[in-house]
């Protein structure tokens, strides 16, 4: 609530600063806006009002050596979202590294001082860029695939050479458990959804997913476009139910990943104690 006030305010200040004439406080108004604005979105997200239906992403999938499955993609509007509010907070320190050259009261950049700016706006611009850019190049890319006879997990990222591609036979999993990656704040702690898979005798190979351990196949649920319990749910009915794998197999298989709706989903977790919670 605080960030989307944050964000009413900021757009209403971009508002009175174009008419003052002031391009650079309304950059910088601007910048806040958007930023505050992705920040209240990823919030609402985070505390699970995301995913609310069936991906369309999530699509049937065929394979020459494993046949016909589910292809779950990675997420794209994650590195979007970091690549934007990177980009407005580096517009925002220039300008206020701007500001505090600047006289009391002095416009950040008054129209008339566009043809006088050339410098401060090229020196800008490549850094937004550049810090623009990084989350592209850091964020993996790939899709797990359910398949009658196991799960293919592939990645690949544009910083790093290789790619990572293992497949792991249903038979081969010994057992499917929910877990998470934290990432720790000084406001706050960030649980990302994993669903780890036991499977005795796996090693790593390079280039390793960061998650994978000896004996532990990891597939990384907080990067994929499906709802983290269902495809869960989904892993763990095809590993113990053996009839139940051929279901994957049909042009009506992406349908198992749809989530339940909003509603029933939190009420089954007011009936679940808190330190029983998956995610």
């Amino acid at each position: 609530m605080f960030c989307t006030g944050f964000g009413l305010v900021a757009l209403f200040w971009t508002v009175d600063d174009w008419r003052a004439d002031d391009l650079g406080a309304t950059a910088l108004a601007l910048s806040l806006t958007v930023m505050m604005t992705i920040v209240a979105a990823g919030m609402f997200e985070r505390a699970g009002f995301h995913r609310f239906g069936l991906h369309p992403r999530i699509r049937q999938c065929r394979d020459d050596v494993h046949g016909p499955g589910i292809e779950i993609p990675y997420v794209r509007i994650l590195p979007v979202q970091l690549s934007v509010v990177f980009s407005c907070i580096t517009v925002s320190g220039a300008f206020m590294i701007r500001a505090s050259n600047r006289p009391d009261g002095a416009m950040l950049l008054a129209r008339h001082e566009l043809p006088y700016s050339g410098s401060f706006i090229a020196w800008t611009t490549c850094a937004t860029v550049v810090v623009g850019a990084l989350p592209f190049l850091i964020h993996p890319r790939g899709s797990t695939r359910l398949h009658a006879d196991g799960i293919r997990r592939r990645t690949t990222w544009l910083v790093r050479r290789g790619v990572s591609d293992v497949f792991v036979r249903w038979d081969e999993i010994q057992e499917v458990a929910s877990d998470v990656y934290t990432v720790s704040g000084r406001a706050a702690s960030t649980h990302n959804p994993l669903i780890r898979l036991d499977v005795p005798g796996y090693e790593p190979t390079p280039p390793r997913v960061a998650h994978d351990k000896p004996d532990s196949f990891t597939v990384p649920a907080y990067v994929l476009v499906s709802e983290p319990n269902t495809l869960l749910g989904l892993v763990d009915r095809l590993h113990r139910c053996p009839d139940d794998r051929h279901l994957i197999t049909t042009p009506e298989a992406p349908e198992l990943l749809r989530p339940p709706p909003v509603r029933e989903r939190l009420r089954i977790a007011r009936k679940i104690p808190r330190q029983q919670w998956e995610w």
